[in-house]
């Protein structure tokens, strides 16, 4: 009786069998990371809402800082998991969007402006996020905490701190279904509507294309925030 492997099944065989407890290790301090710097986006968002006087978020059980509100189980446990083991120098993930219903924002503010607050205000908590951990990373630095523990980017601190930075600058791409589009939607107000009906209809493609086809361009967009969250980060020592 003989026995056909198949090659792909075999190449991903022989994958697993490359992964060490390394390679498992940060992929699941990844994990950990995104699990709490996507909790506090989503809740930010939430907050926003609420504060706005939607009524929505605090009804689905959302206005909370429980990771279990938040997670999606592909985007913020699978998928990081995967990239954490067989590519870790991609940093990428997202939480379950949380629903808002603009109707019942305060007066005080047009829709779109209670949207584009409501949105920014995701990855400003990443950026807030990234602040406070290089302060950490600071005070334990000149507390003598071994440097080496601090600033090697498999380590926690300055895991996180990356990690906020990418998701502050990723989700601010003024792309639909990212935070960025509603913010450029805002923006462009109504004159040129057009341009932003025509991003709500493609921009998850262009997203993708981006994402997954040509990384590079991603890449060169994202670098100058990382480059200096990451002098920032040397300016500390």
């Amino acid at each position: 009786m003989s026995v056909v492997t198949h090659p792909h099944l075999a190449a991903a065989a022989f994958g697993l069998m490359a992964v060490n407890v390394g390679d498992l290790r940060v992929a699941l301090l990844y994990v950990l990371c995104l699990i709490l710097a996507v909790t506090v986006h989503e809740f930010a968002h939430a907050f926003a809402a609420h504060r706005l006087g939607d009524p929505t978020p605090e009804g689905q059980g959302r206005l909370t800082l429980n990771p279990i509100a938040h997670a999606d189980p592909i985007g913020t446990l699978l998928l990081p998991i995967v990239l954490g083991l067989f590519s870790p120098g991609m940093l990428f993930g997202w939480g379950r969007p949380v629903q808002t219903q603009p109707r019942y924002f305060t007066r005080k503010v047009t829709m779109r402006g209670g949207m584009a607050l409501v949105a920014f205000a995701g990855p400003l908590s990443n950026l807030l996020l990234a602040a406070l951990t290089l302060a950490l990373i600071w005070g334990l630095d000149k507390g003598g905490i071994d440097r080496a523990w601090l600033f090697d980017p498999s380590m926690p601190l300055a895991m996180f701190f990356t990690l906020n930075l990418v998701l502050f600058a990723f989700n601010l791409l003024p792309l639909h279904p990212l935070d960025g589009g509603k913010v450029l939607g805002w923006i462009l107000g109504r004159r040129h509507q057009h341009i932003d009906e025509f991003l709500q209809r493609y921009g998850g493609i262009i997203l993708m294309v981006l994402v997954f086809a040509v990384p590079q361009v991603l890449h060169a967009i994202l670098g100058p925030v990382i480059n200096l969250g990451l002098r920032a980060l040397v300016a500390v020592v």
